[in-house]
């Protein structure tokens, strides 16, 4: 099989880093106000005499900071010196992120469904990276930004996305705080209110553009404690284990809109070995079949000439989720091609 890359061009390039640079400051910037301004402070008198409280703007809980004094004034006065200079910083990041956004699209290096980065840019906002994970053919957007490739639209995704709720990772206090019972559905909803779920499967969502998202968490193994951050049934699927155990790849991609977000999604040789597997399985979809071999190629051949941290035969000695038969299948899968 034959695969066309169309390289970056310098210009691209420069705008794709520039980017990068540009949105990892801005939600760096956003997670930061997030974590130190959740909460509010203001005097209030107790028995005649005032005391600081700080109140968490979520929780709404209350707690005295002490009765006024110098050192209660300083820590008001630079709390509040503190969230204006902030938020000030984070009004100006945006402005110039909007502007690299034009710049994105007018170096034509926007291409992402907008849907995605939409989902992952409040996903990196709320700092579930590594929770929320992207599984299925929109995997290939992080794969060729990653080697500054374009890959032919032919080899890319349908409208359908497919994320992974990965068990193993837990949401944070924070989290829990910031948005109280909210899921995965809670998230997806807020995004785009339009997403409406399925009457065939209730793990499946489409929108009023027909674009369907599925939310995956795995059934949960005998010692697992059950977690609510889903909202959705849990579902078993054969090889999902996998690729819930596989290592992490993050990558910024870049929306048809121009807009960022970084998505994580699994390791390339992984999703490499893992399609060649799925392409062997007889209840596939013939079609489906066809296309999970030759993505399963086109990886293969983007790990080989553009991504050189990657060995592929000391890596794949390395794999330890996933069976030693989908492994020697596809290890003779590349020796022959």
């Amino acid at each position: 099989m034959n695969f066309d890359f169309i390289p970056y061009s310098d210009e691209q390039r420069k705008t794709f880093i520039n980017a990068e640079l540009m949105y990892k400051n801005f939600i760096s910037k956003k997670k930061k106000y997030d974590k130190s301004f959740r909460y509010r402070m203001s005097w209030q008198k107790v028995k005649e005499r005032e005391y600081l409280f700080r109140e968490c703007l979520d929780t709404k809980k209350r707690k005295s900071l002490g009765v006024r004094s110098e050192d209660t004034e300083i820590i008001y006065n630079s709390f509040k010196l503190q969230k204006k200079e902030l938020k000030e910083s984070i009004k100006e990041t945006k402005i110039l992120l909007e502007r690299q956004e034009k710049i994105n699209k007018f170096t034509k290096i926007s291409r992402v469904p907008n849907v995605l980065i939409n989902l992952f840019r409040r996903i990196n906002e709320l700092g579930l990276d590594d929770k929320v994970i992207v599984i299925g053919t929109n995997s290939l957007y992080a794969y060729e930004a990653y080697s500054g490739v374009f890959i032919e639209n032919k080899h890319l995704a349908t409208l359908d996305i497919d994320i992974l709720n990965k068990r193993d990772k837990k949401v944070s206090i924070a989290f829990k705080e910031k948005i109280p019972n909210k899921t995965l559905k809670g998230i997806l909803l807020d995004i785009d209110k339009s997403f409406k779920k399925s009457d065939e499967a209730p793990y499946r969502f489409y929108n009023k553009d027909e674009v369907v998202v599925e939310l995956i968490t795995p059934i949960p193994t005998k010692n697992y404690k059950p977690e609510a951050f889903s909202g959705v049934i849990n579902l078993e699927m054969e090889g999902i284990k996998w690729l819930e155990s596989s290592k992490l790849h993050k990558q910024l991609l870049i929306g048809d809109s121009g807009k960022c977000a970084f998505i994580t999604t699994i390791n390339p040789l992984e999703y490499a070995v893992y399609k060649k597997w799925l392409s062997s399985q007889t209840y596939r979809d013939p079609m489906k079949r066809d296309r999970d071999l030759k993505q399963s190629f086109l990886v293969t051949e983007l790990i080989k000439e553009f991504m050189f941290t990657i060995d592929i035969d000391t890596e794949l000695k390395s794999i330890k989720n996933m069976s030693i038969e989908a492994i020697e299948d596809y290890k003779n899968s590349v020796s022959k091609k």
